[in-house]
């Protein structure tokens, strides 16, 4: 087997899975994913983890240090998306996005969990895709110089859809520097594959091939799963270039032990 996965094979894996499988796709109708305009399907937090690794990009390219992502920023940007779809262009007269309640935007970061000095925000409608909208911000002076700002210390992002607005997706991109160069619990530096598959099959990232990776492959298999690049490459276990019901197949047998190793190329099925 390549790589240091662990391999648990148990026909009670299978079981497993086939179960959890069958759970899942009745716990799928959630509105966790969405359609960019690129015409690929994410969840819509992985399409939020991109712009995040973008930004830290562009910081790097001029020589400035990555911001950290926390995860209550994160729940605050996205509620300040949420807001935008009836607030998207009230603004006080210096400029400040207001909340529907017309308080400040800033308003929603509770202070006492995180102590900022400095904040601001960027906000956008109307598209999905991470490219269009981070140059559409880079082309303003204003929000490129909130993204760039030497002083930013953590942001936070949030992106939401909804069907009856006519712009459908809002943008809130937050950034904070916090006083004293304080840090946050659970902040961390976003990374452009939050999944990194140790070896072929292990598709949850976990270091072992259990049924948990079949599941996740049934899934993606009738699209309720979204792989990034490194995760199709796990998938593919015969190294066709294609993932198909053979690969889970496959994955089945090396649960069941009828294969030792992974990947199973098309000479090993000959032979």
């Amino acid at each position: 087997m390549e790589g240091s996965c662990i391999s648990l094979r148990r026909a009670a894996s299978v079981l497993c899975a086939i179960v959890l499988t069958t759970i899942c796709v009745f716990n799928m109708n959630v509105p966790d994913k969405a359609y960019s305009d690129g015409g690929a399907e994410k969840p819509i937090a992985d399409i939020a983890n991109d712009m995040a690794v973008k930004i830290n990009e562009a910081r790097a390219e001029l020589g400035l240090k990555p911001l950290y992502v926390v995860s209550y920023l994160n729940d605050v940007a996205n509620t300040r998306a949420r807001e935008l779809i009836t607030s998207y262009e009230s603004v006080d007269e210096d400029g400040h996005h207001l909340r529907p309640s017309g308080e400040a935007w800033y308003t929603i970061i509770d202070e006492s969990l995180v102590p900022y000095e400095w904040a601001d925000e960027n906000i956008a409608r109307g598209s999905a895709n991470v490219d269009r909208v981070f140059e559409a911000w880079k082309k303003s002076e204003r929000h490129w110089n909130a993204i760039i700002n030497p002083n930013a210390t953590h942001m936070g992002i949030g992106l939401c859809y909804e069907e009856n607005a006519p712009k459908k997706w809002f943008w809130s991109n937050i950034f904070v520097d916090l006083f004293d160069d304080q840090s946050l619990e659970g902040e961390f530096i976003p990374e452009k594959y939050p999944i990194k598959p140790a070896c072929t099959g292990d598709l949850t990232g976990d270091g072992v091939i259990n049924s948990f990776d079949l599941v996740l492959l049934y899934q993606y298999l009738d699209d309720e799963m979204y792989f990034n690049d490194l995760q199709v490459a796990a998938a593919d276990l015969l190294k066709d270039g294609t993932i198909t019901s053979a690969d889970a197949a496959v994955l089945r047998k090396f649960l069941l032990g009828d294969y030792r190793t992974l990947p199973v190329t098309i000479d090993m099925l000959i032979g």
